[in-house]
């Protein structure tokens, strides 16, 4: 099996797009609020600093041989992702037709889930996450072909709000910044994210 590790980083990838999972709070115990029981969205799919644009990743991502191209392609892909969940996690009343075009399986199905039970809480994510993707492997190899995104992601200016009134309603407690690892594959031309799991025991 081909599997090579290379440095793929971009700059700061800013107020863009990460998958998550609904602001859950970190230690919070059972008898707290219903904001407090929230699933953290500031966790997975779904989180760059995210940056709208994609110059960063160009930039600092390898430009030589098939890993180097492939990385950067993977890391657009994982980048549009993040600014999809922030899309739709900013705005749960719209159409979240646009995370389908970057992630399927467990990604998708949680990204979907973080958005209704935003809409069903009358909450919106406001604010912008940063982080700094890394990929980690790319397996040409493998059937179909798949690579991993080792990310760093801090939450800290993204907030859990009021959709009316826009004031925080974020969890007594939550987990503002920890290393996430996503799972991408293709599929035909595309790059999707299949699966963002949060490392809550790993610092960074």
């Amino acid at each position: 099996m081909r599997q090579r590790v290379i440095t793929v980083r971009p700059g700061a990838v800013g107020a863009g797009g990460l998958a998550l999972l609904l602001l859950t709070s970190c230690g919070a115990s059972e008898g707290g609020s219903p904001t407090d029981r929230l699933p953290d969205v500031t966790a997975a799919p779904t989180v760059p600093a995210v940056t709208p644009s994609g110059s960063a990743v160009v930039q600092n991502a390898p430009t030589e041989g098939v890993d180097g191209a492939v990385g950067r392609v993977v890391l657009r892909a994982y980048q549009g992702w993040w600014e999809a969940r922030i899309t739709v996690f900013g705005q749960p009343e719209q159409d979240p037709a646009a995370v389908r075009a970057f992630a399927a399986d467990q990604a998708l199905g949680d990204t979907l889930i973080t958005r209704q039970q935003l809409r069903d809480a009358k909450l919106v994510m406001v604010g912008t996450p940063r982080n700094s993707p890394l990929v980690k492997s790319i397996r040409l190899t493998e059937n179909p072909p798949s690579a991993t995104v080792e990310d760093c992601v801090d939450v800290t200016d993204w907030h859990q709000a009021d959709a009316g009134t826009k004031a925080l309603r974020d969890p007594a407690q939550r987990l503002t910044r920890y290393v996430a690892t996503a799972t991408l594959r293709k599929a035909d031309s595309r790059w999707l994210i299949v699966d963002f799991k949060r490392e809550e025991s790993r610092s960074c």
